[in-house]
């Protein structure tokens, strides 16, 4: 009878366990369902051709910073200085879609990287409300830069321009392009123009280019990158980087900004290399991640099921969604703000 009851308690002991074992299992599962959930509603759509740049509320991660008020709606025009500009400039440009970035994880990683800038940015001219006013930044890394927003009419942007001016000022193609120190600025409407010396007659030409018909189906995003390369083919390339990068001649970055980077990436090959090689290529990198990846880690394994590649029409296409962080740990993209602070 003794051993009976002993081996009664056994059993009850061992379905105890049982039990707590599943319902670890279930409650587990439940938690990583949510965290599932939560990171995939962070993700905005991937770019498209002709998408209208969006003023998004305060995303999960970002719930308590200050609101922002939504700026004024960019008016449509047949000549847009800024995409003349980019579609004008060879080798590397980027277009970032200033407002678009307002009340996201990215901007706040941004202002840690760049606290000085950012600094200037908003204080050097009184009057004007940067989350406003500001609306889209082109550059190259010659120093050339477009900025368009709502300058027109307004006495503080004409301050900023004659401020410190040294080199005198000369009128070009209804331009008044002002010099001081080595640098030069302009503007025209509601758009400015800056860069090295000599360079403003430059970029003020390929602002006033004709507009594509076809601008808004290339140049498009949150944020845009066209780069022939040339920048990551040294050896500071990361290695797991180099095979695709020198099987490249020059790539196209577009990227949706949120809780999350939606990133569209399609690259040009090298002479003598098919699309076809270098999309088995990134597969088995993806596939290589993905097995790299931890039980633990929902988040990356729900952003990892996102990624699509495919070639066609001689090209490399590649979506994918990556957390903001990674934009600059993963891609190396520098952040002298945290580096300068000691952290990685």
């Amino acid at each position: 009878m003794k051993k009976k009851r002993q081996n009664v308690r056994l059993l009850l002991g061992a379905l105890l366990l049982l039990i707590c074992a599943v319902l670890w299992t279930l409650w587990n599962s439940r938690e990583a369902r949510g965290r599932r959930e939560v990171t995939l509603a962070g993700v905005p759509a991937f770019p498209q051709p002709r998408q209208e740049p969006t003023q998004r509320k305060p995303p999960v991660s970002s719930a308590k910073l200050p609101p922002v008020k939504p700026p004024p709606l960019r008016p449509r025009q047949r000549q847009d200085g800024v995409l003349s500009f980019v579609q004008g400039s060879k080798g590397t440009v980027a277009l970032v879609n200033v407002n678009a970035l307002f009340n996201t994880p990215l901007a706040e990683r941004l202002r840690k990287c760049l606290p000085k800038e950012f600094h200037d940015l908003e204080s050097g001219v009184e009057g004007l409300d940067f989350t406003r006013d500001l609306d889209r930044v082109a550059f190259t890394p010659g120093g050339g830069m477009v900025v368009s927003g709502f300058f027109e009419g307004k006495p503080a942007v004409q301050k900023f321009l004659q401020a410190g001016a040294t080199g005198g000022s000369d009128e070009y193609r209804g331009a008044t392009i002002v010099n001081s120190d080595g640098n030069c600025r302009a503007q025209m409407g509601n758009l400015v123009v800056f860069g090295p010396s000599g360079s403003c007659r430059d970029s003020v030409d390929r602002a006033l280019e004709p507009t594509s018909e076809a601008a808004p189906d290339e140049i498009y995003g949150d944020l845009y990158l066209r780069s022939d390369l040339e920048a990551m083919r040294g050896s500071g390339t990361p290695p797991e980087l180099k095979p695709l990068v020198d099987a490249l001649s020059g790539l196209t970055l577009r990227a949706n900004v949120w809780d999350s980077v939606a990133l569209s990436v399609e690259g040009n090959p090298t002479s003598g290399k098919d699309a076809r090689e270098l999309e088995q290529m990134a597969r088995g990198a993806m596939q290589l991640f993905k097995g790299q990846l931890g039980d633990d880690q929902v988040e990356l394994q729900a952003l990892a099921e996102l990624t699509k590649v495919t070639s066609q029409d001689g090209k490399l296409s590649m979506d994918l969604a990556l957390p903001v962080a990674d934009l600059f740990e993963k891609l190396h993209l520098p952040c002298p703000g945290l580096e300068d602070a000691g952290v990685p």
